[in-house]
Parts: C-alpha cells; structure tokens; sequence
C-alpha cells in the first residue's frame, strides 16, 4: 500500500510539474508579451488623445511662444497617416533664396517640439526648416511605431508632398535622432532628392531597436525574448518585415553621417555598414550623451555638409 501510495505521489508531482511548467512557458511567451508588447511600441498614453487616428488641431502654440513663426500642413502619407507639419522659413530680407532645406525628425517617446532648439539657428544660417510630429507621436495620426520601415515611407511622401507644392530649395538634408534615425537613412535609400544625412544614434537593425526597447521599458529578458517580443510586435500591428540583423544591412549610398555613443561605435551593426559602405559616403563619429553638446555638433555637421555640397556644384 505505501508503495502503491509513493507511486501515485509521484505521479501527481510529475504531472503537477509538467502543468507548471507549461503554465509558466504560456505566462512568459503570450501572457505577458501580449500584455508589455503594446506598451513599448505605440503612442506616449500622456499624448491625452482618446482616437489616434482621428483629425488633431496642428496647433503650433508651442512653436510661436518659442518665438518662432510656422507655416502649418497636414499631410496625408500613402498609409493614410495624418502628418502634423510645420514649416519655418529664413528671413527673406536676409536670404533670397534660402540656402537648402533641413528635415528635423525628433527622437523617440517625444514629439516635433523636442528639436525646438535647433530650428533659430538654422533659420538664422538662411535654410528652410521642416519639422514634424512622425507617426504615432505628438499630432499626427497612428497608434504604432514601427523599426524604421514605415517612418521612412513617411518621410519620403512628405518629400514629395513639398516637391509638388515646390516647398523645398535644395540640397536637402535630413536629419533624425533614434528612430528619426533610422527614418532618414532609410528615406534617403529611395529617395534621390535627399542630398545628405545626419543621422543621430539610429538602431539600424530592427532586433536592435525591439532589444533597446526591451532594456528602456525593462522587459523580462526570457529566453530567445528578442524573437518572441518582435514575433507579438509583428503579430500585434500587422508589420510585414522580418526581422533584421546586422548582416541584413544595405550599404549606404547617400552622403552620410552616424553619430553614435562611445558604447555603440563597435556595434555589430556600425561595424557591418563599414565594411560594406564606400567611405566617401559614411561617416562614423562619436557623439555627446549632453543635449548642449549633441545639438552643437549636429549644427555643425549640417553646416560642413552645406559647405561641402557647394564646393561639389561649383
């Protein structure tokens, strides 16, 4: 009897673990992603906008009160996002015509108002300025951020909504932080108008981009949690693309320069687009993690980089 007893004991903690364990793989790989998932990948909740998707006021309150005058537009992309836009022009007395155009593309987890500072001086240098909450941020329309793909398509119909409209004076350069980042490198792949890039501490792989937002929003590091977490991301919104590693990247063919951290110069990623990029179109520099100091550099850069395109015209 106490053997038979033993027996069925075992039989009960053997099955015990065995549902255990599968209640545990269930919580870890579609509980718990299903839950986090959405919070790291759509829109701020603070942005207070009960339906993403509807029409918002581009109000450029903000903008005006920083002693700046835009033009507002809201522009419609080819995925039916609503763009909330704003358009700065120089000083005709001083520039006739303006010298360029700069595109700004702000960070991530902000809106168009975090490169405020920015937009004076380049006004002041006699270049158009166009900025713009991308979508899923601020005032413009979409519920998701994606790895860059669809922030790119953005950026190239804006382009060419202002091209049309004969809103933009060449060269164009774009500029973008984090997933602006990625945005602009990506536009610049399809769109020739773009005449250089500055692209600040971009991801350059989506498997970067879903682990450093796994890292931000302190995510559960499960194992394979990178495939799990893009596999919901995908399943979630609807996103077409695979995947992508540093060996998937495409080498870069428009005038360009990286700023990356100290800690990420010897990335993977940066490390690939090195090999496979021509030099005299890749730049690779180390950045400052301070506001002041980035936004220095940054001017600077888009300033060497008009010099440049105008020694190569005359």
């Amino acid at each position: 009897m106490a053997k038979l007893m033993s027996k069925k004991t075992r039989e009960i903690v053997k099955t015990t673990t065995v549902l255990v364990f599968v209640v545990l793989i269930i919580a870890f790989y579609a509980i718990y992603p299903l839950i986090m998932v959405p919070d790291i990948i759509s829109r701020p909740e603070a942005i207070g906008i009960d339906n993403p998707d509807s029409s918002q006021q581009n109000d450029p309150t903000i903008f005006i009160e920083a002693g700046l005058n835009p033009d507002t537009l809201t522009i419609l992309t080819n995925d039916n996002i609503k763009l909330a836009c704003l358009y700065f022009k120089p000083d005709s007395t001083d520039f006739s015509p303006s010298k360029g155009t700069v595109i700004l593309l702000h960070p991530d987890d902000t809106d168009r108002t975090a490169i405020i500072p920015y937009i004076s001086p380049l006004l002041d240098s006699g270049l158009i300025v166009i900025a713009y909450d991308q979508r899923a941020c601020g005032l413009s329309s979409g519920t998701y951020h994606f790895a860059g793909d669809y922030e790119a398509d953005n950026l190239v119909d804006l382009i060419a909504y202002l091209n049309i409209h004969e809103m933009l004076t060449t060269p164009i350069i774009a500029v973008g932080f984090n997933l602006g980042a990625d945005a602009v490198i990506g536009a610049s792949r399809e769109e020739s108008r773009i005449s250089a890039v500055l692209a600040s501490d971009p991801y350059l792989s989506s498997n970067r981009w879903i682990a450093k937002r796994k890292k931000k929003f302190d995510l559960l590091s499960i194992p394979l949690s990178n495939m799990i977490y893009y596999w919901w991301f995908q399943k979630l919104t609807g996103y077409p693309f695979d995947r992508t590693f540093a060996d998937d990247l495409q080498p870069i063919e428009t005038k360009t320069t990286i700023l990356m951290p100290d800690n990420a110069i010897e990335i993977d990623e940066v490390i690939k687009l090195k090999e496979i990029s021509q030099p005299e179109f890749l730049t690779i520099s180390s950045m400052s993690i301070d506001n002041n100091e980035l936004q220095s550099a940054v001017l600077l850069e888009i300033y060497s980089v008009l010099d440049l395109l105008k020694l190569q015209v005359e």
